[in-house]
């Protein structure tokens, strides 16, 4: 994908990656509830809505899927983007490592957008908007501040990855380290990750009408959410 405002941006200006591992594996916390086929459809809508909004970026200067599935390859084709295939064996921060020294050298990219594929309520206008703000290290936590939802970086190894599930704390510790006042943006779009029924049915509340709201309507999964939609104010 590329929709540069002038050449120099397209080639130095900063690479969104969205690390997906197996659609076949996603989401085994939600296995209780969802069998293996529907969270693979699960996994798939919400990447659509992740890749639908960066596509839309007028600020990014390209797109890379992180994988070593073959199957995010027709992703890849109906976005315009690639797929990056990491090392056998590791581990997400080293594949995301791999993947933004990937983007610098062949691309020239000057930063790195990381933004999950499970982050289904994002939008195009919030990622410009991040961009646009965007200095050095830009962080963007769960709803919790538990986790990092997000991770702008300029250059690209401005500092070392964590993403364990409780990497906010230290990607904001690493950064304070380097001598950088991070930015943290919190709420928005990349507030809400799915792992939980929970999760779920805020997304249905949030964002009813994104490809993964549609979905969870469209399966009946909605209906078998436990206690219902929860309101705006749980």
């Amino acid at each position: 994908m590329s929709r540069p405002r002038d050449a120099d941006d397209a080639r130095r200006g900063i690479w969104a990656l969205v690390p997906i591992k197996s659609f076949d594996a996603a989401k085994e916390r939600l296995a209780g509830m969802l069998d293996a086929d529907e969270r693979r459809a699960l996994m798939l809508a919400m990447a659509r809505d992740v890749l639908t909004a960066l596509s839309g970026s007028r600020r990014l200067a390209g797109v890379l899927i992180v994988s070593r599935s073959p199957e995010t390859d027709d992703l890849a084709e109906s976005f315009g983007t690639a797929r990056f295939a990491e090392s056998p064996g590791i581990d997400l921060p080293g594949a995301l490592a791999e993947a933004a020294g990937h983007a610098a050298r062949h691309h020239r990219a000057e930063g790195v957008f990381i933004v999950p594929a499970d982050v289904p309520l994002v939008g195009a206008h919030e990622v410009d908007a991040l961009l646009e703000q965007h200095r050095q290290v830009t962080l963007l936590p769960d709803r919790n501040r538990v986790g990092t939802n997000g991770l702008i970086l300029s250059p690209h190894d401005a500092i070392e990855l964590v993403f364990d599930g409780k990497s906010f704390g230290p990607h904001l510790e690493r950064a304070r380290a380097a001598g950088i006042d991070p930015a943290v943006v919190a709420d928005g779009g990349f507030a809400l990750d799915v792992d939980t029924p929970r999760d779920l049915g805020r997304l249905l509340q949030l964002g009813p009408d994104t490809e993964t709201g549609l979905f969870l309507n469209r399966a009946g999964i909605a209906g078998r959410l436990p206690g219902g939609i929860p309101t705006s104010n749980s």
